[in-house]
């Protein structure tokens, strides 16, 4: 998802977020206008007529919005999670959008944020668990090898998210991936290779291509 980030730069993104509070997330921290609460209150009013059920109305623009943001479509992207988040505030996917959203921009500090919000509603929710994971590893490549201890930390704790998801979800081959990365980072070649080998046979499996030979060279 990282790759669409091309038409949307985070210092593009933040020059029309000052101005266009729907491409910030929950639509900012001000005050909203008599008009803009008309107009929320309009088109919440509108989506339920078609889906009575908040966190199923709301869940199908955040589909909306995940599709537009692997196609490179950031700005409309971040209204569709926006306008999930109105229809229901307590469903933790906007939030995942939102942490989405942030990775794409390569901001995984910023999407850390988010995805924690999205844990506080929903401890179990495997997708928010395997973005705050990728978002974890991000934020450990992007550490110098210097700061060794806080690569650590970062692992440690990617680990245990990836873990957590597995377990709530032993099916899903994002989790089944970023564990094999994880272990394949803290050089456990026997783990990495398991769960690799697992994650090869699910379907959609998210494996990058520089995986396999990364394995293969440093678990010979």
């Amino acid at each position: 998802m990282c790759a669409s980030a091309q038409h949307l730069t985070y210092n593009e993104w933040l020059q029309r977020a000052m101005v266009d509070r729907r491409l910030d997330p929950c639509y900012g921290a001000g005050p909203k206008t008599p008009a803009q609460m008309s107009s929320d209150a309009e088109f919440v009013a509108a989506t339920l007529a078609v889906d009575s059920v908040r966190r199923s109305a709301s869940g199908r623009l955040v589909d909306h919005g995940t599709a537009l943001l692997k196609g490179g479509d950031l700005a409309q992207a971040m209204m569709r999670f926006n306008q999930a988040w109105l229809v229901d505030s307590t469903s933790a996917r906007p939030f995942w959008g939102f942490g989405a959203f942030f990775m794409a921009l390569d901001r995984p500090a910023l999407a850390l944020r988010w995805y924690k919000r999205g844990l506080e509603l929903d401890g179990d929710n495997v997708p928010v668990l395997n973005g705050m994971t990728a978002a974890l590893l991000a934020e450990r490549h992007a550490a110098s090898p210097e700061e060794a201890e806080r690569r650590n930390d970062l692992l440690s704790a990617a680990l245990a998210l990836a873990q957590r998801a597995h377990d709530l979800d032993p099916t899903d081959a994002t989790a089944v991936y970023r564990l094999a990365v994880c272990h394949l980072l803290r050089s456990d070649c026997p783990e990495a290779i398991r769960f690799s080998e697992q994650c090869a046979v699910l379907p959609s499996c998210p494996m990058e291509a520089g995986f396999r030979e990364s394995l293969l060279k440093r678990c010979p």
